[in-house]
This record gives structure tokens, sequence and C-alpha cells, in this order.
């Protein structure tokens, strides 16, 4: 057993925590509002629930205004409440071909809840590292008998400088959505 196996089976608990809160954080507007708020939203339509990306266009206006155009309209209003029932805290307009949604501006108190969101996200994401590190011991600990002492310390060692790297790199995503959250 070789560390660059180890390292690399590490890795992919390191890429799936920063894709994990890279995704998280594209969903918390910051200023500008993005396509990406709507990506949990489910309309039940033709008796099956269906992304809302599926069954209209998302269309940014502006900063703060949203057009959704469904691609059936008669589903207008199953969108409206889908939306409605969403935890977005907006009111759509129903409009005679499209839903027009009118986001409020951010306040300091959004902002501050929305950095607390974040942190929420950030320790779930390195919980996943914790995992992928836990995994990894157990794998270094199962072969023990295979390797030599000096081994499995220098492998631990190893394991902990990718731990310390990671959790740096996820620290980083998050002081920079904090900076652009509190940017105003």
């Amino acid at each position: 057993m070789e560390w660059k196996q180890l390292n690399s089976e590490f890795q992919l608990y390191i890429n799936e925590a920063a894709n994990y809160l890279n995704d998280e954080y594209f969903k918390i507007r910051s200023g500008r509002i993005s396509p990406s708020v709507f990506d949990d939203i489910k309309v039940e339509v033709y008796g099956d629930f269906l992304l809302l990306n599926q069954v209209a266009n998302i269309q940014i206006v502006d900063a703060t205004t949203v057009f959704i155009k469904p691609y059936d309209k008669s589903s207008l209003k199953d969108i409206a409440t889908a939306i409605s029932k969403s935890s977005l805290n907006v009111n759509p307009v129903i409009d005679v071909e499209f839903i027009k949604i009118k986001f409020p501006p951010i306040t300091e108190e959004t902002r501050l809840l929305n950095v607390k969101r974040c942190k929420e996200y950030l320790e779930q994401a390195k919980s996943k590292i914790r995992k992928g590190r836990e995994e990894i011991k157990l794998i270094i600990k199962k072969n023990t008998s295979s390797l030599s002492e000096d081994d499995v310390f220098y492998f631990n060692g190893e394991l902990d400088k990718e731990t310390k790297n990671a959790n740096s790199l996820l620290e980083n995503i998050f002081n920079k959505k904090q900076q652009e959250l509190l940017k105003i």
C-alpha cells in the first residue's frame, strides 16, 4: 500500500466536500439574484413533481426581478403555488403568459442570517472531510500488519496534513462568500 493510493481516495472526499459547499453557497443570494435559487423548487404538474427549471424558463430581468415563463401555460398557477410554498419568501405575480417575482432588497439582518447559514454549510462540509479521514484511518488500521510502524506513522502524518489543507480550503471558500454577503 502506498500513500498515493490513500491520498487519491481522500481527495475524493475533499472534492465532494468542496463541491457541496460551492453548490450550497451558489444558492444563497448575495446581491444579484441567480436562477439557482429556484433549483430545489418542485412543481406538481401532470400528476408528478418536476423541478421548476424542467417546466419553465427562468429569466433574470435585473438584480431583483425574475420572469418565469412556463412551457405549458396551463401550469402557471401550479408554478406560482410551488414558489409561494418555497422558502424564498416571495409573492409571485401571475401575468397572462409568465410569472413575475420581485425579490426584496437584502437587509443587514438577512445578510447576517445568510452568513449563519454559510457557517452551517461549512460545518457540514467539514464533517464530510472528517468522515473521509476516518475512512482512510480505518484502511490504514486494517493494513497495519502489512505496513511498518514508520509507514503507519508517515501515513497518519500525511493524512493530518491533507486534512488541515482541506479544512483551510473550505475556510477560504467560506471567507470569500462571507465577504461577498457582507459587502453592501
